[in-house]
């Protein structure tokens, strides 16, 4: 019984391991100038993290810049 719980609990954490990060854009705000407020979310094994951008128009694509990152870890 030991080898099997052994063996799913390696199974199930090489499953978690392998799911990656995923990257969603959870708001995207217009502002009173015509700018765009982007929030960028990513999620990693055991933290999610966000990144906030400002963006403007330029025909057919966005040109976005960085405006807030992540809280650096505190010690």
């Amino acid at each position: 019984m030991t080898m099997r719980k052994l063996i799913l609990t390696t199974m199930a954490l090489g499953a978690l391991a392998s799911t990656g990060c995923s990257v969603a854009y959870s708001s995207i705000r217009q502002q009173p100038d015509g700018s765009y407020l982007l929030t960028e979310s990513k999620s990693k094994f055991f933290k999610v993290q966000g990144t906030m951008y400002s963006c403007t128009a330029n025909g057919e694509t966005m040109n976005c810049k960085v405006v807030a990152l992540p809280s650096p870890k505190k010690k």
